[in-house]
């Protein structure tokens, strides 16, 4: 895909990878869409940056509340008429023990990592499937690969989204492609910055957009496979 004044949606992209990814996407020329949920003056300055280079929108979005989603689409539409990429970003990781973490801390997870996604996808289907090209990003992680003890809520939302994603790829026409991107260790603000850089993932992201990574709708991208050892 060729990114010039594609319409992009990255949603949690007011800090970490989804920042890193819409500062990456507008120096491309993409006209970047930039939601928060509650990190507002983080939001305020990622649309700074992504001005510099080209029209943007920052948008409050809860991907958990449907009447959020709906809403946001609608703007999007407004502003720039078109949705032409989804990177479904949004993330929530809590260390526990699965005996430790209430129902609230569960649901959250599942809600925000899985449940959201889906319903965002849906919520732009009918856009995307008329744009002529359009590729789709799911941000899982390696943990949906190779579990770890502390983290069974987590490894299992995204072991979902890796499924949604297959599945997903079965349904859809020939003009949308769909991407499971799979981060490790990554240094942001759930991790306490420890791991690759945010902007290594980032830049995963944008090759998996441009579809110059050999890969094909449903599959994989491991990012441990694309960035330096």
């Amino acid at each position: 895909m060729q990114l010039q004044d594609k319409v992009v949606l990255i949603t949690g992209s007011s800090t970490g990878i989804g920042k890193e990814t819409a500062i990456a996407l507008a120096k491309a020329g993409c006209r970047v869409v930039i939601t928060y949920h509650n990190t507002k003056k983080e939001g305020e300055a990622v649309l700074r940056e992504c001005s510099k280079y080209t029209p943007a929108l920052l948008l409050h979005l809860d991907v958990t509340y449907e009447k959020s989603i709906q809403e946001g689409v609608a703007k999007i539409r407004e502003k720039f008429g078109q949705i032409d990429v989804l990177i479904n970003n949004s993330g929530l990781f809590m260390y526990k023990r699965l005996e430790k973490q209430t129902a609230a801390e569960i649901r959250a997870q599942i809600n925000v990592n899985l449940i959201g996604a889906i319903h965002m996808t849906q919520a732009c289907l009918s856009q995307l499937v008329l744009r002529p090209e359009v590729v789709i990003v799911n941000v899982a992680s390696a943990l949906s690969k190779e579990p770890i003890a502390n983290a069974t809520t987590y490894c299992a939302s995204k072991y979902g989204l890796r499924g949604f994603t297959q599945a997903l790829a079965l349904e859809l026409p020939q003009n949308v492609r769909v991407y499971c991107v799979n981060p490790g260790l990554t240094a942001t603000k759930m991790t306490g910055f420890q791991g690759i850089g945010a902007g290594q993932v980032a830049d995963v992201i944008v090759a998996s957009v441009q579809e110059r990574l050999g890969k094909k709708s449903g599959e994989d991208v491991d990012v441990k496979d694309f960035v330096p050892k």
